[in-house]
């Protein structure tokens, strides 16, 4: 979460880069504006999400899984396809499981070792739940045109390859 609510003004951003030699005023600005549109959108798809009971790895687990609609998949390996460890995958595994959503059945050839498929009650949340979030996703975005969609998903790509510099 970025909390900042009230940005610094343009004055600021040139004051403080009278303060900082080495600060770029219009970079600095970019990348707290970047930050501040990134953690509220996070936040609204959070609130999206709670009208459906789930969490974002609870929601990413499921659109994973029905990608492949029918085909087992094994924890770890959705673990590695959302980003988390096996360690958080296993409660979000255990919540999905208890509301229904998956179900846990065991590896045919390896008893250690268990297989996860999407249930009839996961999927018909699924599609009650996508509509519902891409018509959200069409109307954040209706304020561009396709020509600067995919601008921004080129600079977006730029941005993120600068990450590593943050660390």
């Amino acid at each position: 979460m970025f909390y900042l609510l009230d940005q610094p003004t343009e004055e600021e951003f040139q004051s403080l880069a009278r303060r900082y030699k080495d600060m770029e005023p219009s970079s600095v600005k970019a990348a707290v504006t970047l930050l501040k549109t990134g953690s509220d959108l996070l936040t609204g798809f959070e609130k999206m999400l709670q009208r459906y009971g789930l969490s974002q790895g609870r929601f990413l687990i499921l659109v994973v899984m029905n990608r492949q609609p029918g085909q087992a998949m094994s924890p770890s390996v959705l673990a590695q396809k959302i980003g988390v460890t096996r360690a958080t995958m296993t409660g979000l595994i255990d919540g999905l499981v208890r509301d229904g959503y998956i179900a846990r059945d065991r590896h045919p050839s390896d008893r250690r070792k268990q297989d996860l498929l999407l249930t009839q009650t996961g999927k018909t949340l699924l599609e009650s739940l996508l509509p519902d979030y891409w018509s959200r996703l069409f109307e954040l975005m209706s304020g561009l045109t396709s020509e600067e969609e995919e601008k921004l998903v080129l600079l977006l790509n730029k941005v993120a390859r600068g990450i590593p510099a943050l660390t």
